[in-house]
């Protein structure tokens, strides 16, 4: 909240302007001037500036005189006091967000998130604890300031805004996640985003069908309805249990050795032309194909040695979180 709305700042006010009517109305009951001189002389008594030619004429008078210019300075010490601490806030708050700006200037192959509502909270919590680097986009003060309270970057502004994506680094971005209130809103910027970086990974968040054809046509690359996705967990654990624990643990759990990850085939690797019995990534890497996604064509799972691999090919594989980090670090598979 700007600081001319501050709460503090209107109380003050409103605790003035209280001293100041209650100034006049005393002297005009008591002094029986009129409402103008009564105001002017409020208005001198509390600024301690002194009196004009009228003075207070008995006793009343003066105490109320006395009431005013206490009342009032204390008042105007603790206006100043605000206005200082909001002057200072605002700076501190712009320091903040410059320097935070410049962090997230010098992200490359980063993720963006739009919105940081229930969805987007556990998105970010998602890619914190795979240590990946992000930046949440948001218009809700509320939410901003629960952003950094997280430590998380944050860009404020509107997501459909292509200067707001743009100060977020959507040129230089790896994927990004949309997640605002509205189907409406995720379309908008999922067209937004897709214009200033044609090959952006765009997941999307969808309430119903509709919106999720309409998301695809707009260009994301992943159409996610939190209700279906719910809905199959729920089944799922109630049909098989023990293989929906299984999965859970394997996707996201930080403390089981076995790792599910997914691997992109460069240009560049020495993978490429080599099938998949030829390669011997167990023997090599210590990790096992699990499936295949073609560059163009559907996902294959428990692939073949016969294949061969091309670029574009994404491999997924299971292993210790040593020897995946490794192989890739290493760059074996990239």
């Amino acid at each position: 909240m700007g600081f001319l709305w501050n709460t503090r700042l209107r109380r003050g006010c409103g605790l003035l302007a209280l001293v100041l009517l209650a100034g006049t109305i005393g002297f005009m009951l008591i002094e029986g001037w009129t409402a103008i001189q009564s105001l002017f002389t409020a208005v001198l008594v509390v600024s301690t500036l002194g009196f004009s030619d009228l003075r207070p004429s008995d006793t009343r008078g003066q105490l109320l005189t006395i009431v005013l210019i206490v009342m009032g300075v204390g008042t105007l010490y603790y206006l100043v006091g605000v206005l200082a601490q909001s002057v200072i806030e605002n700076q501190l708050d712009w320091n903040r967000r410059r320097s935070m700006q410049q962090r997230v200037t010098q992200l490359k192959d980063h993720f963006i998130v739009c919105g940081f509502g229930r969805v987007g909270r556990q998105t970010c919590q998602q890619l914190r604890a795979e240590n990946c680097a992000f930046v949440v986009i948001d218009s809700e003060e509320h939410r901003i300031q629960a952003i950094n309270e997280a430590n998380y970057l944050c860009v404020p502004g509107d997501a459909s805004d292509d200067n707001v994506l743009k100060r977020a680094g959507v040129e230089r971005a790896r994927a990004l996640l949309t997640a605002v209130h509205t189907d409406a809103a995720n379309v908008y910027i999922t067209l937004s985003a897709r214009a200033l970086n044609p090959a952006l990974f765009i997941v999307a968040r969808a309430a119903t069908t509709e919106a999720a054809h309409k998301l695809t046509i707009a260009g994301a690359n992943r159409v996610i309805s939190p209700y279906i996705l719910g809905g199959r967990s729920m089944a799922g654990h109630a049909l098989r249990p023990a293989v929906m624990d299984f999965l859970d643990v394997l996707v996201h759990s930080e403390e089981l050795e076995m790792w599910l990850e997914e691997i992109r085939v460069g240009p560049d690797s020495w993978l490429n032309g080599m099938t998949i019995g030829d390669a011997q990534l167990r023997q090599t890497t210590g990790i096992a194909i699990l499936a295949l996604r073609r560059s163009s064509g559907p996902l294959l799972v428990n692939p073949k040695d016969t294949i061969v691999l091309a670029p574009g090919d994404t491999l997924i594989v299971l292993g210790s979180r040593a020897d995946v980090e490794q192989a890739v670090r290493r760059k074996h598979l990239i």
